[in-house]
């Protein structure tokens, strides 16, 4: 454990130090006051230690307990309980991710609860048919690109203002706290699945998953007058710190504690039970516990103020400038996205290394950048999100007919965790930023951020996945060409 907690602190400073180095100059530059500084570097060192703190806690904790849940259920040899089970955890689950809750708070014409509970129940609808998928060995592309062509279909019925917010739920639906342990259990089910492509088929959870909440929050579209509010107020208010250390604290405990619970009552059918596992896993989640609590007051004390105050300066310069710095911002910030660590580590293991980790993790970072580019050009220039949101998914659906099964499943799986806790923390807030010094009435497009985020990483690894398929049929017909003339 030791081992992995060090690699994993390298990890995390590695990826934050160029935010801070480049927020210090900024800073300096723009005459940020000392106290917002000074809070910021305390808030870096909280980000830090959590991160490494859930990252190391989730490889022996919520990783475990996914596999193990999954493995249960499949000796049960009893579908329904198996699809009843998972759509109970990925409605509850959902329900009290930290982060869920921090967004559904701008739909102010759908009552909270309502959003909640719809929401959630989509994701748990979509997981039982995730998981249900791997048992009955279902093509990926059938149920990825009818789900989107579906999504597609309300979408031209539905209200504009409701889209952008719906597309950005699905980013922070597939949390810190869900995310691993959904992904645990697709790998865990796959895993024991006798077919030939059970490695195919470990991925593409999150992906499913995902497009519950944006059916969900278009079909609410339709009962409820859309109303999304978008203010940068708040931000500016999220300053206490015991106050945001307590809500975060009370919020991941909850969450945890329903895992915990499951997962008690799915040990107690064990025969032989690990008590040495037991234990490790219990320490697991208390690092969890402890280490994204931490990271989310972090990214709420001081990265959202520092995020904001950069974004007001920022939008005064020059627009080239502007779109580099941001760049520069979304291609590091993403690599201390916590859940990422996680998927790369899945996709690491279950390919025995054939997609590399440094190269996937690139891939990722880069669509990130790219992202925050796309954001901030159209904020400058007054453009609305749905103009490149709406090409970017058709482009990735038309992919995703033409890329191989094991790359468009991670594809879509990344969407899932890239835009995660720093995405709302600081990206977010620094676009608004920006968005305060346009003329332009586009202050709530800045929130769209979050759905490009989400997508264009899965185009680029789509892209690689293509060129890797042209690469391998190459090689193909090279040895075939080389055979022929052995024989002869």
């Amino acid at each position: 454990m030791y081992g992995s907690i060090v690699n994993n602190l390298k990890r995390v400073i590695f990826g934050i130090s160029p935010i801070i180095i480049l927020v210090l100059i900024l800073s300096l530059i723009f005459k940020i006051d000392g106290s917002t500084i000074i809070r910021f570097l305390s808030s870096s060192i909280l980000v830090i230690i959590g991160s490494t703190l859930f990252t190391t806690g989730a490889e022996i904790s919520l990783n475990v307990i996914g596999e193990r849940m999954s493995r249960i259920l499949i000796k049960k040899k009893n579908l329904f309980l198996i699809l009843l089970v998972c759509l109970f955890l990925g409605t509850f689950i959902t329900m009290l991710e930290p982060e869920f809750l921090t967004i559904s708070a701008e739909a102010s014409a759908i009552p909270m609860p309502i959003l909640l509970f719809s929401v959630s129940l989509g994701i748990g609808i979509c997981l039982m048919l995730a998981i249900y998928r791997i048992l009955k060995k279902i093509n990926f592309k059938y149920i990825l690109i009818s789900g989107y062509l579906l999504i597609f279909l309300i979408l031209m019925l539905s209200e504009f203002e409701i889209i952008p917010f719906a597309f950005d739920m699905a980013s922070v639906t597939t949390g810190a706290i869900s995310a691993p342990f959904i992904l645990a259990l697709g790998v865990g089910f796959a895993s024991k699945s006798r077919s030939k492509d059970a490695k195919n088929s470990e991925f593409g959870i999150l992906s499913i998953c995902s497009i519950g909440p944006i059916l969900m929050v278009l079909l609410l579209g339709f009962f409820f007058k859309p109303n999304v509010v978008y203010d940068s107020d708040p931000i500016l208010k999220r300053l206490d710190f015991l106050e945001t250390l307590w809500m975060n604290f009370y919020q991941v405990f909850f969450s945890l504690s329903l895992l915990v619970i499951v997962f008690f009552i799915f040990r107690h059918f064990v025969k032989k039970k690990n008590k040495k596992e037991f234990r490790k896993i219990m320490t697991g989640l208390v690092m969890v516990l402890i280490g994204i609590t931490l990271f989310l007051t972090g990214g709420d004390v001081g990265f959202f103020k520092i995020g904001y105050m950069l974004g007001t300066h920022l939008g005064e310069i020059n627009h080239i400038l502007i779109l580099i710095i941001g760049g520069i911002f979304g291609y590091f910030i993403s690599k201390i996205e916590p859940s990422l660590k996680v998927l790369i580590n899945y996709v690491n293991d279950v390919t025995n290394g054939g997609i590399k980790d440094k190269f996937l993790e690139f891939c990722l970072c880069l669509g990130v950048s790219l992202s925050v580019i796309l954001s901030l050009f159209r904020v400058l220039n007054g453009y609305s999100v749905m103009i490149f949101l709406i090409p970017m998914y058709f482009l990735a659906i038309l992919f995703a007919f033409f890329t191989p099964n094991n790359f468009l499943a991670i594809a879509f799986d990344a969407s899932g965790v890239v835009a995660g806790s720093m995405t709302s923390s600081f990206l977010l807030p620094l676009l608004i930023g920006v968005a305060t010094n346009t003329s332009f009435d586009y202050l709530q497009e800045a929130f769209g951020v979050m759905s490009l985020v989400s997508i264009i990483p899965v185009i680029i690894i789509e892209i690689v996945g293509l060129i890797y398929s042209v690469e391998e049929k190459v090689m193909d017909t090279n040895l075939l060409d080389d055979s022929i003339i052995e024989y002869r």
